[in-house]
């Protein structure tokens, strides 16, 4: 579970120039063009949508300051941000304390609570000394320490999600792209 961010515009030129086949007409919060631009989830780094016109934060930030006029930022349920709120609300996810992580094999302690007794590859906190990746999860790293948790583990390849899409890590930031619709 997460919250999505989407840039609103009522301007048709826009949507088409910059954002052709990558918005939704929509009613909500009012009558415009909805353009994807992220999802904040607990535990993972801030994921944003790659858009021909940025698949960076300082593209996308450029982009939008020479824009502002003509957008909004908002959340799915509604809520306006200023553009410094919103770029805080961003880094104040991404800069969360890191906690360490493993991959385990064997009876998910969590799933166990629902009365399943099956056997998967689950993720739990350790120690540092033990961490496989870390809280707030980077997209690509995950990816990657699972694929050598399957290995170690002798599982097939799993986790079909992740294969449909490219992740790639902001050159500057510690927040996450991807290729594709995600939201």
């Amino acid at each position: 579970m997460g919250t999505n961010f989407y840039f609103m515009t009522k301007d048709k030129e826009l949507a088409h120039k910059f954002f052709d086949r990558e918005y939704e007409l929509t009613e909500e919060p009012y009558l415009g063009y909805e353009i994807h631009l992220n999802k904040l989830s607990f535990g993972w780094r801030p994921l944003f949508q790659k858009h021909k016109e940025f698949d960076t934060w300082n593209e996308l930030e450029q982009f939008y300051l020479s824009h502002k006029d003509n957008l909004d930022i908002c959340d799915e349920y509604g809520e306006k941000y200023e553009w410094e709120a919103y770029k805080k609300r961003i880094f104040d996810h991404a800069a969360r304390e890191p906690e360490p992580m493993k991959w385990y094999y064997g009876v998910d302690p969590i799933q166990t609570l629902g009365g399943s007794s099956r056997k998967s590859l689950y993720h739990d906190r350790c120690s540092p000394e033990e961490a496989d990746f870390w809280i707030p999860i980077d997209h690509v790293e995950y990816i990657r320490t699972e694929r050598e948790a399957r290995r170690k583990f002798g599982l097939g390849i799993g986790n079909e999600w992740c294969s449909e899409f490219e992740y790639w890590n902001d050159p500057v930031y510690k927040i996450d792209w991807v290729e594709g619709d995600f939201s």
